[in-house]
């Protein structure tokens, strides 16, 4: 099950792909959640690890997204 920050962050870069084309950088991700790098890099670790996205290389705009539904929340059905 996602987190609500990884799932805040997944919902982030899903818009973003959607309205600007492109995945947001990494300091636009620490603006939108309020949190740190780290935190910010934690969690596009975890999406990664999760199977939600994929990225080659540690450029978020390489980041693809492959699923975007939280098939283990009691609401995502």
């Amino acid at each position: 099950m996602l987190t609500d920050l990884e799932r805040k962050v997944l919902r982030i870069l899903y818009n973003y792909s959607a309205t600007r084309r492109r995945m947001p950088t990494i300091p636009e991700l620490e603006v939108k959640t309020g949190k740190d790098e780290k935190t910010v890099r934690s969690t596009l670790n975890g999406l990664v690890k999760g199977g939600y996205i994929e990225c080659d290389s540690g450029d978020t705009q390489n980041i693809k997204i492959i699923m975007t539904r939280d098939y283990d929340s009691p609401f995502g059905r």
